[in-house]
């Protein structure tokens, strides 16, 4: 058998860790294999960020496959299902370690090992990987149906257009006829080259729908 850890994330100011500590301490993990991360450490996406400054990653670096994890909950291991997910993926598959979570006794990778192999940690992952798609699926639904209710009050979406003005207009004068270049034309209208340009599009655009259309109204007059 490998060695045995004990790994404890405070996810709340105030939160009672010297219980966790005895709790470990009773599952045989000595004090010098118990790694505490507090909640004001700085983190990224999850535990495992580089591990240059949080515990979690000194813990990953002298994990190896046989050595056994304690936590007291599967939110020690990152913030939603789908970090969660990693993690454990890391912990069981990558590391090859046991894990056991204390508030969740039948949540231990060391069950029927023997029989069904890594069962438990199998079964635990493929959980933790759909509850994450759920998850994404039903937030995702929920920003749909909230900007379709958005649109429905007439909220609009996206970057408001600049107010037309008649210094965008002389400029883009200018610029049509040569007289000025693109950089020149901005400067006037006090906005950047790209916003020039892609107002100057559209324009261009508007104004050659327009004579397409007073040209097909002709032909049409003519027939």
């Amino acid at each position: 058998m490998g060695k045995i850890y004990g790994y404890i994330r405070v996810l709340a100011k105030g939160q009672d860790v010297e219980n966790q500590v005895i709790t470990l301490r009773g599952m045989q993990v000595k004090d010098r294999d118990i790694f505490i991360d507090n909640f004001t450490d700085r983190r990224g996406d999850g535990p495992e960020s580089d591990g240059s400054v949080l515990q979690y990653g000194k813990l990953l670096k002298k994990l190896r496959d046989g050595d056994l994890l304690y936590i007291q909950s599967l939110d020690m291991l990152g913030d939603g299902y789908g970090e969660i997910g990693r993690q454990w993926r890391m912990l069981t598959k990558e590391k090859k370690a046991d894990v056991v979570v204390l508030d969740m006794p039948q949540v231990d990778t060391r069950r029927g090992r023997g029989q069904f192999g890594t069962l438990v940690g199998d079964v635990v992952l493929t959980m933790l990987e759909y509850a994450s798609d759920a998850q994404w699926i039903a937030r995702k639904q929920k920003q749909s149906e909230g900007i379709e209710r958005a649109k429905s009050r007439g909220v609009q979406f996206g970057r408001p257009e600049l107010p037309w003005t008649e210094e965008f207009d002389r400029a883009y004068q200018m610029w049509k006829k040569k007289e000025i270049k693109g950089g020149e034309a901005a400067q006037l209208c006090h906005i950047s080259r790209a916003l020039f340009y892609k107002r100057a599009g559209q324009v261009r655009e508007r104004e050659e729908k327009e004579l397409c259309g007073a040209g097909c109204s002709m032909q049409d007059t003519s027939i």
